[in-house]
């Protein structure tokens, strides 16, 4: 067992983060949920005091501003189409327990807004489930999907707004980048907007407390590929620390 994994497994007997991210796993959703949650808890003053720091990492702060600001993007494109009187469907294809979105339902929700969220990993979709369910949150659904494959955009009707969150850090081989951006455009309405991050700069490239690599692109290549896929109107704009958010819009014709 590595050092600093017998270091964090000796710890999580004090600190809450800690014990969640040893039995979870450090990038679960039950672990990026407490994160989000940000209240030091463990055993004693030491476990608080432990924990405290555990919350206060460059991952876990940059995760917490990376919710805020995909909230604001979202916001703004639904505010857009409610003035013009049209419902939102939103498919998030790389959701996790959807932090984000759950907070926007809560605090925007209606009857003109569905959305679906997308996971590969069972477990994250089960946790989203529970979630919505205790927070009462209508017309906000969870199912098992991988990004990169064309059966996990199939909904209810054609999104008119997709997520790629924390996803393309995820993403090693370019060709599974461009994949998720080419089944995106395939699947959204005309006039659909796709949303997704990408992390730059050599301060990302640091492994994590955990030893995990995120793959590292500039928006300007993201944007690139946006416009060979077919998108227009590209812009981005800061998502975390080294780190932005990039979208594109599917041409109405």
């Amino acid at each position: 067992m590595p050092l600093l994994k017998k270091v964090a497994c000796f710890l999580a007997r004090y600190s809450e983060g800690l014990r969640l991210a040893v039995q979870h796993g450090p990038r679960s959703g039950r672990v990026c949920e407490y994160a989000c949650h940000n209240e030091p808890q463990g055993n004693g003053v030491l476990g608080r005091l432990i924990d405290q720091v555990f919350l206060r990492s460059r991952a876990w702060d940059g995760l917490r501003q990376r919710v805020g600001t995909t909230k604001a993007l979202v916001a703004e494109v639904v505010g857009g189409r409610r003035a013009a009187q049209q419902s939102t469907m939103i498919l998030d294809i790389a959701a996790g327990t959807a932090r984000y979105l759950r907070e926007f339902a809560r605090e925007q929700g209606g009857d003109d807004l569905i959305i679906a969220a997308h996971d590969r990993d069972p477990r994250e979709v089960v946790l989203g489930r529970e979630l919505v369910a205790a927070e009462g949150l209508s017309n906000f659904t969870f199912a098992v999907g991988d990004a990169t494959d064309h059966s996990s955009y199939l909904t209810s009707r054609d999104p008119d707004i997709i997520l790629a969150v924390g996803l393309f850090a995820c993403l090693q081989l370019d060709a599974a980048a461009r994949t998720v951006m080419q089944l995106s455009f395939t699947h959204l309405n005309p006039g659909g907007c796709f949303i997704c991050t990408t992390l730059t700069g050599a301060h990302a490239r640091d492994p994590d407390a955990f030893g995990a690599r995120p793959a590292v692109r500039s928006p300007e290549t993201i944007a690139a590929w946006l416009r060979e896929t077919g998108f227009v109107r590209i812009d981005q704009c800061f998502s975390q620390p080294q780190g932005f958010a990039v979208i594109g819009w599917k041409p109405v014709s």
